[in-house]
């Protein structure tokens, strides 16, 4: 039952805050593996890091985690889907990639590398270009003009 809260106007509302820690907890328990002994050797070497992308995938994307709950197919056969057809190797990308379009078709991972030249820049909150500060800019009326 979902918890309603008055609005201005009178009329119960549904709270976002109530609704989405409900959807990412029933994502979550759908991304979980029942009997790690039926796992083939693919499957059972990477269940964990694709369960973990997945339960920050879902934390990121309300959307993304209502697709995983609506999907009539369990976790063990998105393992199976994603290591079909697997060589001696896949990145991490790609892996993910498969497990996200399982769920949501259309849907894509976007990877993102950083290095860190010492454990003190490791700890630091990264930015992005567009928060990083910006120099400041000196106009000189001197230099519109040709002297």
């Amino acid at each position: 039952m979902l918890n309603k809260e008055k609005s201005a106007g009178g009329s119960a509302t549904p709270s976002a805050e109530k609704i989405t820690p409900i959807i990412i907890t029933q994502a979550k328990e759908k991304i979980k593996v029942s009997d790690v002994k039926k796992l083939g050797k693919y499957e059972n070497a990477v269940y964990e890091e694709v369960a973990a992308a997945l339960y920050l995938f879902c934390e990121q994307s309300e959307e993304f985690a209502r697709a995983v709950v609506d999907c009539d197919k369990s976790f063990e056969d998105c393992l199976k889907e994603i290591c079909k057809g697997l060589g001696r190797s896949i990145s991490d990308l790609n892996l993910y990639n498969k497990a996200v379009q399982f769920y949501f078709s259309g849907a894509f991972v976007k990877f993102t590398m950083t290095i860190c030249m010492s454990e003190y820049e490791f700890d630091e909150p990264e930015q992005t270009v567009s928060e990083k500060p910006k120099e400041n800019i000196v106009l000189s009326l001197d230099n519109l003009l040709d002297w």
